[in-house]
């Protein structure tokens, strides 16, 4: 038998580079050292949380009072403080993972004033807002 060479067609090329990310924005704790504990309550209070919790502005700025609560960070959330938002941000999704009861007596709240769905949706918001 004889060999038959394969036709000569040029390969395929590669495709260019991925498209490069957009620069990540950085999270507010990376821009400062420290932000008001009142930050959730400001930040809430945006409309677009309207569309993804779907709770009107006054219910949205009461959460962000619970979530400032002075007793869990004081007055400022510094940067070391992060392991207390990913705690909180745990407990918003699974009830009873954090150690610290401050902040289940806070999630606790958050959960029984919009309920344990859009409390799951609040914490992947937040984890989203703080780079988590």
């Amino acid at each position: 038998m004889q060999k038959i060479p394969p036709p000569i067609e040029p390969r395929p090329k590669a495709t260019e580079k991925p498209p490069e990310k957009p620069p990540e924005k950085p999270t507010p704790l990376q821009e400062k050292e420290y932000i008001p504990s009142s930050f959730f309550k400001k930040e809430l209070k945006k409309e677009e949380y309207f569309s993804k919790l779907g709770l009107p502005k006054e219910e949205r700025e009461k959460i962000g009072e619970i979530l400032g609560d002075k007793k869990i960070f004081g007055e400022l959330i510094e940067k070391g403080e992060i392991g207390k938002v990913r705690s909180l941000i745990s407990e918003l999704k699974q009830p009873g993972s954090s150690s610290d009861t401050g902040i289940r007596e806070v999630a606790k709240k958050v959960r029984e004033e919009i309920g344990e769905f859009k409390a799951k949706k609040l914490a992947d918001i937040l984890k989203e807002k703080f780079g988590l």
